[in-house]
Formats: C-alpha cells, structure tokens, sequence
C-alpha cells in the first residue's frame, strides 16, 4: 500500500469518527477507499466495541441507494469436523456488504421496491464463537474470492423457500409499529448472497476454507436485512485444509442482525460480477 493512500484511508476514519454513525464521504474519494476504510475501522474496533455501537433505523420497502453497511449479527453455524465430531456454534460479530444501485427487473416499468434487482457483494466479516467440540471458532471473510449476490424479485428454490419458512417461524419476533411504507407494493423481496469465508478452530490445529461460497438466502423487507429475519444455508460445503477436506459447514441460519454502519457511495455503484476474477 502506497504512503498516499494510507493517508487517504486514515484520513477518512478520521471523518468517520468526527462526523458519527451516517458517514458522507468526501466526493473526491473513491468507492473503493470508502469501504476500504471502513472495513478497515471495524477490524480495528474488536467484537466487545461492535457490541457496543448504536443501531441505525432502516426503512421497508425501500430502495437505499448504493452502499456499504455494517451489521451486527448473531447466528448458529453446524460444523463436523473428520476424527473430532459435529457440533452448532453460536456466532457472534460483524459482516459488512456493499450494495449497487438498484436496476428494474421489467426494463418497461420503473424501478421501484417491487420492481428491483440490487447486486451485493461480502466485504468484510468478522464473527467469534465457542464450542464444547472444537473449542474457540473464528470466521472472517476470504477476500482473495468474492462472490456476487441479489435482492429483489426472482424466484427461490424449493428447497431454500421450505428452509426459510421453518427458519422464520421459530425465530419470529413480537409485531412492532412500522413507519408508513414509501412503496405501495409491501411484498418481501427474495435475497441470494454467497460468500467464501476462512475458519479457525485453534484448539484443533486447523485453519480452512470454504471449497465453494456457502449461499444464504432470505426473504427480506429492508436492504439489508435487519432483525430477526432469517437467512439460511440450504447446501453443505466442504471445508479445506492444506489442499484436502477436513470438515463441512453442515448448515447455517442468522438470528439477528442490525445496522451500526452505513457510508453511502457513488450513486450509479454498481458490483461488478467481473469482480469475481480479481
């Protein structure tokens, strides 16, 4: 990293701590300094500050504009490991995501709520657990292979939609007063969003990998998502190590989350799928 733009990235964290919780960056920094900065923040922060940030309200029904927020998150993870066992872990910490600019997905209708692709991409993660088998669990994001997801209208498979369901109904949280929507259309939009992560279990000697983006889908009424919606893991992906398989993310599904960060971005950001051969 260069020394000009190590300056850059300090100055912006500097802004970002004088000017609280709803950054507006300078328009002479780029999107990518924007969210570098601020995955570089909460890296610096650690999981006991995360916990202690004030949430950020997030409208329904409505499209945010290009962006990059941080989410506070609790959820469960299944692992078995070869020769030790399998055990749920309970996951807590960080995950940060940017979003493009919303585009319609009928060309001949606006874009709105109900008529909307919005591309998303994992930027930063950042999760730490217990468990009884494996000992300390830590989760953060593998950079070196991103992954390009979707909110909006498309269709799920059967199999993600009956997992959802059940995720949902178990979950489900006391009705609350909601803010009149911007949108007429009040329907849940339908999100995919794979990512490759890297998992530590350090009393087990292992450090691994995803062999392929673990995919969680949700049904959602904010970008992001935010309470106690679910999102869940449909397929298991093998877990690698030294070039060979150790373990399987058996399955996963988020308990909670909410916004602590947002810096808006270019309006016509877009995430780019040729990204994911950087």
């Amino acid at each position: 990293m260069s020394k000009r733009t190590l300056l850059i990235l300090l100055a912006i964290a500097a802004v970002t701590l004088a000017v609280g919780y709803r950054v507006n960056a300078a328009p002479a920094a780029s999107d990518t300094v924007r969210i570098a900065a601020l995955v570089g923040e909460m890296e610096q922060l650690g999981f006991a500050k995360v916990e202690s940030l004030p949430s950020i309200n997030v409208k329904p029904y409505t499209l945010p504009g290009a962006s990059v927020d941080v989410m506070r998150v609790r959820l469960q993870e299944s692992y078995e490991i070869a020769g030790i066992g399998n055990d749920t872990v309970d996951l807590t910490g960080w995950i940060a995501v940017r979003h493009g600019a919303s585009r319609a997905a009928n060309h001949q209708l606006p874009v709105s709520w109900g008529n909307s692709i919005t591309d998303t991409e994992f930027v930063g993660l950042e999760l730490q657990g217990q468990s009884g088998v494996f000992g300390p669990v830590r989760v953060s994001l593998d950079s070196a292979r991103p992954a390009v997801g979707q909110v909006g209208n498309f269709d799920l498979s059967p199999s993600a939609a009956r997992t959802l369901l059940v995720a949902n109904k178990q979950q489900a949280e006391k009705p609350k007063p909601q803010p009149k929507p911007e949108s007429s259309d009040t329907s849940a939009s339908n999100c995919r969003a794979p990512v490759n992560v890297k998992v530590s279990m350090s009393q087990l000697g292992l450090e691994m990998k995803t062999k392929e983006p673990a995919v969680w889908f949700s049904q959602v009424t904010t970008i992001p998502p935010v309470g106690q919606v679910a999102s869940v893991t449909v397929d298991p992906v093998a877990m690698m190590s030294a070039g060979r398989q150790v373990g399987t993310l058996v399955s996963g599904v988020v308990k909670f989350r909410e916004v602590v960060r947002t810096v808006p971005l270019s309006t016509n950001h877009q995430v780019q799928v040729a990204s994911l051969n950087r």
